[in-house]
């Protein structure tokens, strides 16, 4: 006789998958390689004193000149969400601000060796509890990478897309890290999954109250404060609830629906400056400071890196192999593989299980032509005239705007992808639900 579980032990065996996957992130953190990067956002994080401790916040504004690794231009460029989390984890564990890195927290002028004894590199100790932050908040996302794998088919979905994302070891790799990709993964899955849910309520004829919007735009907005790519996410989440109403083409229900977008996007937009104190000053100005500085620091990465910049047939080469063919990339700075204790740190970790599925080139083509399988299935209906679900049409938008934002990246940085990875997943296992369709009426 076949096992019919109750709605109360699915709902049981849900909750032990995800915390199996919390587990399993959490678990991995101090295998982690060391990045450079780690080292700024916990030099960064004293950010947290001086708002809480000093409760100085004219300190934390920023404005012109922005010079290199100057305080103004560190906060201008990076996200506020990790740093105050990693803050608020020093603070409760007993640390103090005497424990952190010396400006600038790294020193990319130097090479390994030079920062390792000049007391960049924090003790492993805070650098292992500074990680704590981002893997929750990735073990987070897993959960939230569930409910949009159900969008797409239920309990079977939503196992199968939260495995091959928590899974990937790209993934793995940069949410374990002292670093922005944890809280910017969460809420931006989140913000892409209330937009989902909103979409669905509505296509019933459910309208969805206020809350819903408010958790839009709370979501969209800290994605937004997490990091600055965040933007890709907000796109897509206001864009797959426009696209639905558009696709739906219920003339009388677009214009209540617009107020409510544009009210909610206002709302993230305004949450983004409130938890950014280096736009206090004057938002506009400082936002295109931001946009300055960006483009500024770019420059000077593409100079130092001799694959960049990348051409567009390199572009859209990294689009189709970084979610799931490529390995993990540990670095971007060219020689840190002659560093001893860097080589050693990424060979214990690749040699762990805890390090993830490395596909393979079999395995990670597979999925990739899963991925592209997936984009055909999904899109099938508009290509013969009919109008395409809410999720297909809001997950076809999605991967679409991350690939569309990563054409115009000119750098060879893996980490720059993750954006892509989320919506590349939904589609590969997307794929996989509509091949075994298919193959079912043979």
């Amino acid at each position: 006789m076949p096992i019919r579980f109750t709605s109360r032990r699915a709902r049981l065996l849900d909750a032990l998958w995800l915390l199996a996957l919390a587990a399993y992130i959490v678990a991995g953190v101090p295998l982690a390689s060391f990045h450079g990067d780690e080292a700024m956002q916990v030099y960064m994080s004293e950010d947290y004193a001086v708002a809480f401790f000093d409760h100085d916040l004219a300190r934390l504004t920023a404005g012109p000149p922005y010079n290199i690794d100057a305080e103004a231009q560190l906060r201008i460029l990076n996200g506020s969400v990790n740093r105050y989390a990693i803050g608020l984890l020093w603070h409760l564990a007993g640390y103090s601000r005497a424990d952190l890195p010396p400006a600038p927290g790294w020193d990319w002028g130097l090479n390994y060796d030079s920062n390792a004894a000049a007391g960049y590199r924090p003790p492993d100790a805070l650098l292992h509890l500074a990680r704590l932050p981002s893997a929750l908040f990735l073990a987070a996302s897993a959960a939230a990478m569930f409910g949009l794998g159900w969008q797409f088919g239920g309990r079977p979905l939503a196992y199968a897309a939260s495995a091959l994302y928590t899974l990937n070891p790209v993934i793995l790799l940069n949410g374990r890290r002292a670093m922005m990709e944890g809280s910017l993964l969460l809420f931006g899955l989140l913000a892409v999954l209330l937009a989902a849910h909103i979409s669905r309520r509505r296509a019933q004829d459910k309208l969805p109250g206020p809350l819903w919007w408010l958790a839009l735009a709370a979501a969209a907005g800290l994605a937004l404060a997490s990091k600055h790519t965040g933007a890709i996410f907000a796109a897509a989440a206001f864009g797959w609830v426009a696209l639905a109403e558009l696709l739906r083409r219920r003339p009388r229900a677009l214009p209540p629906a617009a107020l409510r977008l544009i009210a909610s996007g206002a709302l993230a937009l305004g949450l983004f400056v409130a938890l950014s104190p280096a736009l206090w000053s004057s938002p506009l100005a400082r936002l295109r400071d931001l946009l300055d500085v960006r483009a500024e620091l770019v420059d000077i990465q593409v100079q130092a890196d001799p694959a960049a910049p990348m051409p567009l047939a390199r572009r859209v080469e990294f689009i189709v192999t970084q979610p799931f063919i490529a390995p993990p990339m540990h670095f971007e700075a060219g020689g840190w593989t002659s560093f001893a204790p860097i080589s050693a740190e990424i060979a214990r970790y690749m040699q762990s299980p805890l390090s993830g599925w490395q596909f393979g080139p079999i395995v990670g083509t597979a999925l990739t032509l899963l991925a592209v399988f997936g984009v055909v299935a999904l899109a099938a209906p508009g290509l013969r005239g009919s109008v395409p679900s809410d999720q297909a049409a809001g997950l076809l938008l999605w991967a679409g705007l991350a690939a569309a934002a990563l054409l115009a990246n000119p750098l060879p940085w893996q980490r720059y992808y993750l954006p892509l990875i989320p919506p590349a997943a939904l589609l590969a296992v997307a794929g996989a639900a509509a091949a075994l369709r298919w193959r079912s009426r043979l």
